[in-house]
């Protein structure tokens, strides 16, 4: 009975690993794993003739993809999704925190779900760790050299997407501990999604009863007391209008309590109008030139809905750019797979580093262009508040699809040990950014943004390491291939 009993288990234990090695191909003998870049198109430039010069034609291309993102996020998907929260009416905290961060993080989400599907590899959780990191430090530290003076932070408001963050990151942990995502896991992270976006609603109670409560240092409360006026909504004599826009933070309109409210209004500038030298400057006529052929393409196949004669096609424009998104992500990550290929690069450090830089870029522009209005608090939450779409939604979604639709029952692997240990390093993150505050008396100043800009690169240089196995062998080394 003993013998028979063995047998069963060895009978139903079968299926499982059957499962696994479906999604994932077990490594050879000699215990290394197939490179990423197999999973694409083989290039048209070989091996040879890239490490000779031809891989500057994949970083261009990267580039452009890049810029691609950009103009597509920018003109295109964050308006649609402006248009889809005013059709349903939503507050501007429930909308920031569900379609303005799912317009600015949609590179994340591609890169993600083409990390799961096609790559099969940990780019895409890479390039999640490395947007966090990025967007925690160097965002926010470029964002306080941009500051045209110094300006105090909300302790509460950075307190708050900490917290939550910090919650995203033990959860992340937890999960690819074992290196093994199973279902309830991949839902466990949309559903904690689904109670930040409540808890965003009563954002005003949780403010009015921490303020009350919570045994904070006499200096963060101070640094609150300058915020008051403009939390009631009276700076120096002008009353404030808030409003949501497109990159997930909010914006605050100041108007002089004597005069007339101006009405709200897109203002649409024509992308196929070039700019002139002499108004414009010669840098602003090449970037027209540049980036020309992207422009063309999305103006005669996406609607613009800023438009009037198009304002109620949100929902195609959405499509269209959802469309154009997936696309240029693709071809991004399929060229900084070559580029990492032929340099050696695990793909890994290319998602911690150039991915994640190059689909932050749009948080960053749109971050100095509220802290230049003065308005330090709406940057920084929009730097934390978009890690934490990232890490719920922009891993949840392709975990869940692939687990739980395309194959149920089955798990999605984490190859690379490392990562684990790169994730760590995003708790010294927000522990620095906290302390970091807490030292500089909540200003965002000169000094703030230099010292958040070392950490990041500090942060950077560690998790590198770590992937290299310079460290130590934490990941397993790639096949050779002659692609």
């Amino acid at each position: 009975s003993l013998l028979s009993a063995d047998e069963t288990n060895d009978t139903t234990d079968m299926p499982e690993v059957a499962t696994v090695v479906e999604i994932l191909p077990a490594p050879p003998s000699n215990g290394c794993i197939p490179p990423a870049i197999i999973q694409f198109p083989s290039p048209v430039i070989n091996q040879e003739a890239r490490r000779h010069g031809g891989v500057i034609i994949h970083i261009l291309v990267a580039t452009y993809m890049f810029i691609g993102l950009a103009i597509v996020c920018d003109d295109y998907f964050v308006p649609a999704l402006t248009r889809v929260s005013d059709a349903m009416n939503l507050s501007p905290d429930v909308a920031g925190a569900t379609f303005m961060a799912a317009g600015s993080s949609a590179p994340e989400l591609a890169t993600s779900v083409i990390g799961v599907f096609v790559a099969k590899d940990d780019i895409g959780v890479s390039g999640v760790v490395g947007s966090a990191v990025f967007n925690i430090t160097l965002v926010i530290g470029v964002c306080a050299l941009s500051a045209k003076h110094a300006i105090t932070l909300n302790w509460y408001s950075c307190c708050r997407d900490c917290l939550c963050y910090l919650i995203c990151i033990i959860v992340l942990i937890c999960t690819i501990a074992d290196r093994v995502v199973s279902w309830p896991e991949a839902t466990f992270f949309l559903v904690l999604y689904v109670l930040y976006c409540v808890a965003m609603g009563f954002n005003s109670q949780f403010e009015a009863w921490a303020v009350k409560t919570l045994p904070v240092p006499d200096s963060w409360r101070s640094a609150g007391a300058e915020k008051g006026d403009c939390l009631n909504g009276n700076i120096e004599g002008k009353e404030t209008e808030t409003s949501a826009t497109g990159d997930g933070t909010l914006e605050v309109k100041l108007t002089p309590q004597d005069g007339a409210k101006e009405i709200n209004g897109e203002e649409y500038e024509d992308p196929l109008r070039k700019p002139l030298l002499l108004d414009d400057g010669r840098w602003a006529v090449f970037s027209w030139y540049v980036c020309l052929p992207l422009t063309i393409l999305t103006v005669y196949t996406v609607p613009d809905c800023r438009k009037k004669e198009y304002s109620r096609m949100f929902v195609l424009s959405f499509f269209c750019s959802v469309f154009w998104i997936c696309l240029y992500s693709y071809i991004m990550v399929w060229m900084i797979t070559i580029i990492g290929f032929t340099f050696g690069i695990p793909d890994t450090v290319m998602g911690l580093t150039f991915i994640a830089a190059g689909v932050s870029v749009p948080d960053a522009l749109s971050g100095i262009a509220v802290v230049k209005e003065g308005h330090g608090d709406m940057a920084v939450s929009n730097a934390i508040g978009s890690n934490v779409f990232d890490i719920l939604v922009c891993l949840g979604i392709p975990w869940f699809i692939q687990t739980a639709i395309k194959d149920p029952g089955s798990v999605v692997l984490v190859q690379h040990k490392g990562i684990l240990y790169s994730t760590f390093t995003l708790f010294s993150t927000v522990i620095f950014l906290i302390g970091a505050s807490h030292m500089n008396g909540w200003k965002m100043d000169r000094k703030y943004g230099i010292i958040l800009i070392i950490w990041y690169f500090v942060v950077m240089i560690f998790a590198s390491l770590y992937e290299t196995n310079i460290l130590g062998h934490f990941n397993p080394d790639e096949c050779p291939s002659e692609v």
